[in-house]
């Protein structure tokens, strides 16, 4: 599943400039990303900042501010 969601990520923003899709897809027992997530989210395209709190809500901000707008 990890490679799934860092390709739909890439697919929809090789640049890392888009939101990353990846942030809608959270754990059942805590309701929140997994830590590959935010592990991803720092890596080159993406280099977000911020704690994990922060980073993913500002991301699911962002996708929803982008969607929107389509």
């Amino acid at each position: 599943m990890p490679y799934l969601l860092e390709d739909a990520s890439l697919r929809e923003s090789p640049d890392g400039q888009l939101p990353m899709l990846s942030a809608l897809v959270v754990l059942r027992e805590t309701g929140r990303p997994s830590g590959g997530f935010f592990k991803l989210a720092r890596s080159a395209p993406y280099l977000r900042k911020g704690d994990d709190v922060t980073l993913w809500t500002e991301e699911i901000r962002a996708l929803a501010k982008h969607y929107a707008e389509r």
